[in-house]
């Protein structure tokens, strides 16, 4: 009987209760104060090789295809998983690949279980792992990735090295820099990441260790245009 009157009273009160009209209150934002993007190079830089990254600077299309065809032969890789090549800075990279012998495999996944399985069995063994990168932030030495078509996040997730192609113009000072300049970069992505070093896990008496849930290694090509080249 309490419990049945106790009932009525809620609905009784939902029924005519009173809610005052809402009123809009602005809330001000952080102020970003103007910065220049190649200011922010070794800033960024002592970060990210402060969190475990190697970075290698390039000022040239055929610099960053050079530099990543020296990181697949130190790892003695033939084969990688990359974004399309319309979401990859470097013009004409996986071309260059595929004249060295690399192979780009296809990282689609299907729908149905069992050949979602069978797809990911078949990546597994995928050293490396090429991507773009919608900007670098400073502060931290992260990589913001944002994932969707032609944008796998395969890529950046499954092997064992991650290759992010970072263009200096797209350097932030901090992540507050990056959110103010991109307010809807949620919905224009299925997946936004922000990658600060290779993953890493710590066990209950705090040794660390890379690798475990992601790629052990981050290579970040930070690429610098000159006037000419950016004409291309």
């Amino acid at each position: 009987m309490n419990r049945l009157r106790f009932l009525s009273n809620v609905r009784h009160s939902i029924q005519t209760g009173y809610l005052p009209m809402a009123q809009s209150q602005a809330i001000p934002g952080p102020t970003i104060s103007p910065f220049d993007p190649y200011d922010l190079v070794e800033q960024f830089i002592e970060q990210a090789l402060a969190v475990k990254c190697e970075v290698h600077e390039v000022t040239s299309h055929a610099g960053g295809c050079q530099r990543v065809s020296d990181i697949f032969s130190r790892h003695k890789a033939t084969s990688y998983i990359a974004w399309k090549d319309e979401f990859l800075p470097i013009h004409g990279l996986k071309a260059d690949l595929v004249e060295r012998g690399f192979q780009c495999h296809d990282s689609a996944i299907p729908n149905e279980p069992a050949d979602r399985r069978e797809a990911h069995l078949a990546l597994s063994d995928i050293p490396i792992g090429l991507t773009g990168a919608m900007a670098g932030l400073a502060d931290t030495g992260s990589v913001v990735v944002s994932c969707g078509e032609g944008r796998g996040r395969l890529a950046s997730l499954l092997p064992p090295i991650h290759i992010a192609l970072v263009e200096t113009h797209l350097l932030y000072p901090s992540i507050a820099g990056f959110v103010e300049a991109h307010s809807d970069v949620a919905k224009l992505s299925s997946n936004l990441v922000f990658i600060t070093g290779p993953s890493r896990s710590g066990d209950i008496e705090q040794t660390l260790t890379l690798g475990v849930h992601g790629p052990k290694e981050l290579h970040v090509i930070l690429i610098t245009l000159d006037h000419n080249e950016m004409k291309v």
